[in-house]
């Protein structure tokens, strides 16, 4: 997903990407001044820590070996810089952002002619080890190449600034607020600032509950794909909407057990949905009943054994399993509401002992059973909790994964729309023609009524393209550069239709206007010199490589290609 667009340039180029200093953002020493122990204990949470500029990181080296690429950091007071070497090709870059608050991992963003780029390197603290960033540990020339877009950013910093139009280019000061502030989750605060009032702040917890739970589910609702509605970005949403008020987020019906295949890291909010505690609340239980975005609580087995015993505090006679039986199934984990007796309230409350008043022991740490840390199929070596809080979680098969549906339904009236373009994306990266089919015949029954939607355009183009009908295609994408004439992506896309249905002039220009407007895309530069090279003109293959390193100087992949040391 770019901004309101789908990304189709091919959608797996793009589907790879991961999901991307102790500051509260620029906002923290304003709302200090009344809310002091907020912003201060804000400041010790991963939120508060989720983007800075390179500190003393941890130096290493390693040899990815998918790749046969070697890499070496060094890291100094003063800054960063890491070094790739493949076949006899050096190359080293200056880190000019770390990401992510060391919790788990750190990523790093590399700046390069006002386009940030990710590393393909993440440090996993956890570990304390270096190793492959999410998505490129089957890479076979990893390079500083992948471009960091807005909406990675968004999750992961307080405010970008990004340059519109563009993929990845950002203004000279990328950011307005590195870190996630104050106004992510309380929304725009300036008038709240200028006439402090209740009544011109948002606070979650007064909010209804669909409004209430979007502020989480913002960045903590991955799903398979979302989809902006027309005339919207993901960027759009302020806290006090309805998330799908700007956009839809959509999920696979059948949920896969995390166990065999891994935890999907963006997936917190589907799994809590699965649990027993939030299917039996009726609605009031969220993400803030157990977690205090102010503050990381000193220590965690303490703090949220006690949110537990704030629901399960029936007495019990029988003690504290130390183990469950490994062949429960998930809906037995799920129903059976009484893991610590014979018998529950029939609220589902659970029996426990006395282990408010006993010393903390394994038994009593109710988070390490209930909802253990799982190794993520999206995160590398991370392992991030399972927020099902499964009666007795264990290994099961994953369950395979039918059809898409929408996590919260988008008004009546783009709810085919939306539904097509997912369905698409999710085929496209899953290589699963059932998903392609399915988004085909959706888009199919909308496009009459939308013919001037880009997104619904390029994504039939793409479907039609699969389908071997090039010109059709190419007529699609044609009328998408049409709506969106500055946008560089859309010319890839109708260069890659027009060389397949043989006209190679048309394919040339759109690729030449495509680098024009934005040289950092190496998509368009590659699929150019493709061109050249298969109609026997390797001088002008030659030259566009050239031109692409005089962006990217350093690309070991492009200079090894020509032999440039």
């Amino acid at each position: 997903m770019i901004g309101s667009r789908v990304a189709l340039w091919p959608v797996a180029f793009l589907a790879a990407w991961p999901l991307i200093g102790a500051q509260a953002g620029g906002r923290a020493g304003v709302c200090a001044s009344c809310h002091p122990k907020q912003v201060s204990g804000y400041q010790r949470t991963g939120m508060a820590n989720s983007l800075f500029r390179p500190k003393k990181q941890p130096s290493g080296r390693f040899t990815h070996a998918f790749s046969d690429t070697g890499f070496r950091i060094q890291s100094t007071a003063s800054g960063m810089r890491q070094h790739i070497e493949r076949n006899g090709f050096k190359a080293e870059y200056d880190v000019a952002y770390v990401i992510g608050s060391g919790n788990n991992a750190f990523g790093y963003l590399t700046q390069i002619g006002g386009y940030l780029f990710q590393s393909p390197v993440s440090y996993y603290s956890k570990r304390a080890l270096w190793g492959m960033a999410p998505g490129y540990e089957r890479d076979r020339e990893p390079d500083f190449t992948r471009p960091v877009t807005m909406e990675c950013l968004l999750c992961h910093s307080g405010r970008p600034l990004p340059v519109g139009g563009t993929l990845n280019r950002y203004q000279p000061q990328p950011f307005a607020e590195e870190a996630i502030s104050c106004d992510r989750c309380h929304g725009p605060s300036d008038a709240h600032v200028a006439k402090p009032s209740a009544r011109n702040i948002v606070n979650p917890v007064k909010l209804p509950v669909r409004g209430r739970d979007s502020v989480c589910e913002q960045c903590h609702l991955g799903g398979e794909a979302r989809i902006p509605n027309p005339g919207r970005q993901i960027a759009d949403f302020r806290p006090g909407q309805d998330l799908e008020e700007i956009f839809s987020v959509y999920v696979f019906d059948t949920p896969a057990e995390a166990a065999a295949g891994g935890l999907k890291v963006v997936s917190h909010v589907e799994q809590f949905a699965l649990s027993l505690c939030a299917r039996q609340s009726s609605g009031k239980m969220w993400c803030g009943t157990c977690h205090d975005p102010h503050d990381k609580p000193a220590d965690p087995e303490r703090y949220y054994r006690a949110k537990c015993l704030g629901c399960h505090t029936a007495p019990l006679s029988a003690p504290h399993p130390s183990a469950a039986k490994a062949n429960s199934t998930l809906d037995a984990r799920l129903l059976d509401t009484a893991p610590h007796a014979s018998a529950a309230t029939s609220r589902g409350s659970i029996r426990v002992s006395a282990l408010d008043t006993a010393p903390l022991s394994a038994a009593a740490n109710c988070t390490g059973c209930h909802m253990p840390r799982r190794q993520t199929k999206d995160g590398g070596h991370t392992a991030f909790t399972d927020h099902r809080i499964a009666r007795v979680p264990a290994p099961g098969s994953s369950t395979p994964r039918r059809k898409l549906v929408a996590w919260r339904e988008p008004p009546a009236a783009i709810a085919g729309r939306n539904l097509g373009l997912a369905n698409v994306l999710v085929g496209e990266r899953d290589e699963s023609a059932f998903q392609m089919d399915a988004g085909f015949r959706q888009l199919t029954g909308v496009y009459e009524s939308r013919p001037d939607d880009a997104a619904v355009l390029t994504s039939l183009g793409l479907v039609i393209l699969r389908k071997g009908r090039a010109t059709e295609a190419a007529q699609l994408y044609e009328r998408a550069v049409a709506l969106e004439p500055n946008y560089a992506p859309y010319r890839i896309n109708a260069a890659t239709a027009w060389k397949e249905a043989g006209d190679i002039a048309k394919a040339i220009s759109h690729l030449e206007m495509a680098i024009q407007m934005d040289p950092s895309l190496e998509l368009a530069y590659r699929k150019l010199g493709e061109i050249y090279s298969r109609t026997n003109q390797p001088e002008k293959a030659r030259q566009v490589f050239e031109r692409y390193l005089r962006f990217m100087p350093g690309n070991v992949t492009a200079r090894s290609a020509m032999d440039i040391q």
